[in-house]
């Protein structure tokens, strides 16, 4: 009876290793934000918990399904991973990866038709960027920035406020289409050995810099909108305010100086950035 116990334990560390819990709490931040900023700081229980759900089942069936299709690559650089150290199989993961988007995709029929649409949608993109479009390049950057961003969409479906979730959204697709872009310049000595077609490749570090840079400037200017449109309330200005500064300083020192270990700084920079501006999203949308 208690092998039985422990086996049960282990069987759910694997699958919440495999779902990836740090990016699935973003996920519900995410949602959790953008209800609070629309529903005049309420948001109702019975909007809130399909739409974490919805969202989070989709996110987590996102990541179990790249497992899936990095099993060759994990072997060699992650053997440590859930699917090439055994701990589950193949099949096992497909099937951990179809109920998950199944329940997102049921659930979010609890919310408004254009939630259920979304889900759907997303649902296909996150198997066709798994199985294709991963080693796309900048194509794949985008892709995986739109999906960033599409959790702020799909919250603001819910309430029936676009405005709220699209201005969100584009904060956070180019901030996180610069950072996919940072991590392929610093994975390019090796893209470039093994011919992987990754923007920096393609049109070399200078250009992809300023690619950077450009990206990171829209963010800095599209910043203070929810503020000046009333979305967010004035903390939210008062701390994305340093994400700004921070994004700032990222495009002077890559304009300086981008070699290999300059770029790897700034990738970890910008992991802090964004986690500045979630929480200036968060501080914005309590009530003061």
């Amino acid at each position: 009876m208690g092998g039985k116990k422990i086996s049960l334990v282990n069987n759910v560390k694997i699958l919440v290793e495999i779902s990836r819990p740090i990016n699935i709490l973003m996920v519900i931040f995410g949602v959790v934000i953008t209800l609070l900023a629309g529903l005049e700081r309420v948001p109702p229980f019975e909007l809130l918990l399909p739409a974490v759900i919805a969202a989070a089942s989709i996110a987590a069936a996102g990541n179990a399904i790249n497992d899936y299709y990095d099993i060759q690559i994990d072997r060699i650089n992650r053997p440590d991973r859930p699917l090439p150290s055994g701990k589950i199989t193949q099949r096992g993961i497909w099937a951990y990866a179809i109920v998950l988007f199944a329940v997102g995709i049921i659930v979010s029929l609890l919310l408004a038709f254009s939630n259920f649409v979304l889900a759907l949608v997303n649902s296909v993109l996150l198997g066709v960027y798994a199985y294709r479009l991963k080693r796309s390049g900048f194509f794949g950057d985008i892709v995986i920035s739109y999906l960033v961003a599409s959790v702020f969409i799909f919250a603001a479906l819910a309430i029936h406020s676009l405005k709220i979730g699209f201005i969100l959204a584009v904060a956070a697709f180019f901030t996180n289409a610069a950072r996919e872009v940072l991590k392929d310049l610093e994975d390019m000595r090796g893209d470039k050995l093994f011919g992987a077609r990754t923007l920096p490749t393609l049109i070399g570090r200078k250009k992809s810099v300023i690619i950077v840079s450009s990206f990171l400037v829209v963010s800095i200017l599209v910043s203070p909108f929810p503020f000046t449109l009333g979305i967010l309330d004035w903390p939210y200005l008062a701390i994305v305010i340093i994400a700004d500064l921070i994004f700032a300083y990222i495009i002077y020192l890559l304009n300086k100086k981008a070699d290999q270990k300059t770029v790897a700084i700034n990738q970890r920079l910008i992991k802090f950035g964004a986690l500045i501006g979630l929480f200036a999203f968060l501080a914005g949308a309590l009530p003061i």
